[in-house]
């Protein structure tokens, strides 16, 4: 699904791209050049994300790179069957990340039994606040612990902020009952996206925005200093 000639949606829980435990996988591409994935979705649907990306961008497709946002299930645990699936795509991921990937786990809590996450190769493992170019895309990394200690935010090209699950349009943040996630992580890292005139705004569940980004980063930041716990994902109507 295109969003903007070098955007595209390989798959989708929400938008029904994609198994219904797959969050947002973007596909980013410039004219000529390879493919950037960001995020590999649960693994349940590999074949509905490689036939999608196939549809965009012909096949056979050319070579690209699978990014990682962070170790939940939903974004994570599909990374090692759907490199193989697209002829052992790269996987590159945080140091943080990096050791959930190449471990596995036995089971993933609150996920159907036929997830299985897998081991995974790690290609490369990048430091968090690293900044480097893959794909013709310059990528600057951003850590933002609150929904995960090890959730990653990329910058791309200094304008297009891929955010995972840490800030969603409106400003709603993806602090969930679960460990790692916390609020005070939230106080002290989110700050670090302030300033930074975001364009587009493409969080890993939801809606996303082309333009005026950096207003829904500052509403979350302007609801982080009042005194009462702000907007958060699974409230009320504020589901996926």
């Amino acid at each position: 699904m295109r969003i903007l000639p070098w955007l595209h949606l390989a798959g989708s829980r929400q938008f029904g791209l994609s198994s219904p435990w797959d969050c947002h996988i973007y596909a980013l591409r410039r004219p000529g050049g390879g493919i950037l994935l960001i995020d590999a979705g649960s693994g349940l649907a590999n074949h509905r994300i490689v036939a999608n990306l196939k549809a965009e961008f012909g096949d056979p497709l050319p070579q690209g790179t699978i990014l990682i946002t962070h170790k939940h299930p939903d974004h994570a645990a599909g990374a090692g069957s759907l490199s193989r699936d697209l002829g052992g795509w790269p996987v590159h991921t945080s140091t943080l990340t990096a050791p959930i990937l190449t471990a596995g786990q036995s089971e993933a809590p609150g996920y159907p039994p036929e997830l299985v996450y897998a081991p995974c190769e790690v290609a490369e493992a990048f430091a968090p606040g690293a900044t480097f170019d893959l794909q013709g895309f310059t990528i600057e990394t951003i850590a933002v612990r609150g929904h995960s200690e090890d959730s990653i935010a990329f910058l791309i090209d200094g304008q297009d902020l891929f955010t995972a699950d840490i800030v969603f349009y409106g400003g709603v943040l993806g602090l969930i009952n679960a460990p790692g996630s916390d609020l005070a992580a939230y106080r002290q890292d989110l700050p670090k996206l302030a300033g930074r005139n975001v364009r587009g705004l493409f969080p890993s569940h939801g809606l996303f925005t082309i333009e005026n980004g950096q207003h829904h980063i500052d509403t979350a930041l302007a609801e982080l200093q009042g005194g009462f716990v702000p907007r958060t994902i699974g409230q009320g109507d504020l589901i996926f």
